[in-house]
């Protein structure tokens, strides 16, 4: 089945979407644990909390990021034998045209935004 290029354009701006969404879900799900131990451990002080967030959430996404730029780095002979693994643990049932690359990179972006909107609350308290 071959699609047209609108059509393979407009998959690939849903993949990216949904990576999106899924690092925001997971950036938030850890915002909110990283608040919860810096409240708990930092006097019981908002600021405290937030400014766990902001530096949690950076480092995640600083890693994240230094992964893709290893990918990228990285080219080769292994891209064909990740594709075949891919294709068999059903990473295309998931995403049908972005491969983990852009993924990573969607997610690392997600956490790296949700820093810093925790890094604007933070100024604003």
């Amino acid at each position: 089945m071959t699609l047209s290029r609108k059509e393979m354009v407009k998959k690939a701006a849903l993949d990216v979407l949904k990576a999106f969404i899924i690092g925001v879900a997971a950036a938030a799900a850890t915002a909110v644990i990283l608040f919860a131990c810096g409240f708990l451990f930092g006097s019981f002080q908002i600021v405290n909390g937030f400014e766990v967030v902001k530096d949690g959430l950076l480092l995640i996404g600083a890693i994240g990021l230094f992964l893709v730029a290893g990918m990228l780095l990285a080219k080769g002979k292994k891209e064909n034998a990740d594709e075949k693994k891919e294709a068999k643990n059903g990473w295309r049932q998931q995403f049908s045209v972005v491969g983990l690359k852009t993924v990573v990179l969607m997610i690392s972006a997600a956490f790296l935004l949700l820093a810093s909107v925790a890094d604007l609350i933070l100024l604003n308290l």
